[in-house]
């Protein structure tokens, strides 16, 4: 059976506040941490150039997608340093803000950071980064009050040369609430800007995102009312989606997302689904119509194949091969609406169409309207149940050509 590990606290059972704390955002902020988080997992084999990456973050940047970019590890060294700086150079005239990771625990981390930061002459965050756990400091053995003295040493130092701090609990959503909130208060009392909630194992459900993020908000935000709260979430258990809506809900101020979905093991939350969901929730109000060129370029420059029926910017996503579907479809259809009650969005707003197979499970409504797409639309009814049967008796979709072929157009068709 599986189970949650010994020593992993289970938010969901947590006993905090039943009802929000903070108010609703107009507008969540994006964080896209593509080129940070998304370059630790394993999907991208070979790293793309500077130059695509700053290809990408420029778009992003035109098309509205995304508000910060976190692009790095400093401190992994002076081929990293070099190429972060010229990113940031070659993005001043953005509107976007920086950001650039460091462990809270090590001294030298911040040292990069600010070297980075001197260099380009644009203010860099400081996402400093620590398991503050008790099972952490067991498994590493580490002494961990020491750890939390030096993370208090390094906010400090970074916020005395004048960097705005991002305070990020690594896994958060796996801590119990006496140890996260105790890190997260010394935080807030050494001046941070931020704390970002990371769900670094994507283990949390919605139910455990609202009684985390509820628990904070209590305890950190009605008290240090200036900083502010991201969330940062990943796949494992495919809940990236729904926990990030959620804590929008929730009243975080930015949330995290890669391109592709990218990232460590099963990856980061979708920057392209995150987008339309929240324009669908209220939460931006952005562009969409581009998306799927948006998606294909990362996709691109990642040498990462979309998948065919991806949510959203899959090729696939708005197609059917079902009979009543294709029925209702072709009535709203007529009607001069193609945003019809088997789709959570227009079509059309992600830059796709809907579309009709013709399969097994079909109906005479699915020939027709495939006809159609094909520009044919004098097919007669006997005609319509031949390539109907066929289907059927094949147990497969039919292609263009095996429609082509059942009306004897070969290569025309025109419908003349």
């Amino acid at each position: 059976m599986v189970s949650i590990e010994k020593g992993i606290y289970n938010w969901e059972k947590h006993d905090g506040p039943d009802k929000p704390i903070r108010r609703l955002k107009s507008c969540i902020e994006i964080d896209d941490e593509t080129w940070r988080d998304g370059m630790q997992g394993t999907q991208v084999v070979h790293h793309p150039t500077t130059e695509q990456k700053m290809h990408y973050i420029k778009t992003a940047a035109e098309l509205g997608y995304v508000d910060h970019f976190d692009i790095g590890f400093p401190a992994s060294g002076s081929l990293q340093r070099d190429e972060i700086v010229h990113l940031i150079e070659a993005s001043k005239k953005t509107n976007l803000t920086f950001s650039a990771a460091g462990r809270g625990a090590a001294v030298d981390d911040v040292k990069a950071i600010i070297e980075v930061a001197q260099r380009s002459g644009k203010e860099v965050e400081a996402d400093l980064f620590l398991d503050a756990s008790s099972l952490r400091s067991n498994i590493e053995q580490w002494d961990r009050n020491e750890k939390l003295r030096q993370l208090r040493r390094n906010i400090v130092f970074a916020k005395r040369e004048g960097l705005p701090v991002m305070f990020v609990p690594e896994r958060a959503s796996a801590t119990s609430p006496q140890e996260l909130l105790e890190v997260c208060v010394m935080a807030a009392d050494e001046g941070v800007d931020r704390i970002a909630i990371a769900d670094t194992t994507g283990v949390l459900t919605p139910y455990g995102t609202s009684k985390l993020l509820r628990t904070i908000f209590e305890e950190i935000g009605k008290k240090y009312t200036n900083i502010k709260f991201d969330f940062h979430e990943h796949q494992d258990l495919n809940m990236g989606i729904a926990n990030c809506i959620t804590a929008a809900m929730e009243g975080v101020d930015r949330l995290h997302a890669t391109a592709r979905g990218i990232g460590e093991r099963a990856g980061n939350v979708e920057l392209e689904q995150l987008l339309v969901v929240l324009n669908l929730q209220g939460f931006r109000d952005v562009k969409t119509s581009q998306i799927q060129a948006f998606a294909k370029m990362a996709a691109n420059i990642l040498s990462l194949p979309i998948g065919s029926h991806e949510s959203i910017v899959g090729e696939k996503s708005t197609e059917t091969a079902s009979g009543v579907h294709a029925s209702t479809y072709e009535k709203v259809r007529k009607g001069g609406n193609i945003a019809h009650i088997y789709f959570p969005y227009n079509p059309e707003d992600v830059g796709l169409k809907p579309r009709v197979r013709v399969g097994p499970l079909s109906g005479l409504a699915n020939v027709y309207a495939y006809c159609a797409e094909l520009g044919i639309r004098d097919v007669t009814e006997e005609k319509a149940r031949e390539i109907l049967d066929i289907a059927k008796k094949n147990w497969g979709l039919l292609s263009e050509e095996d429609i082509k072929n059942v009306l004897g157009r070969g290569g025309d068709i025109s419908g003349k």
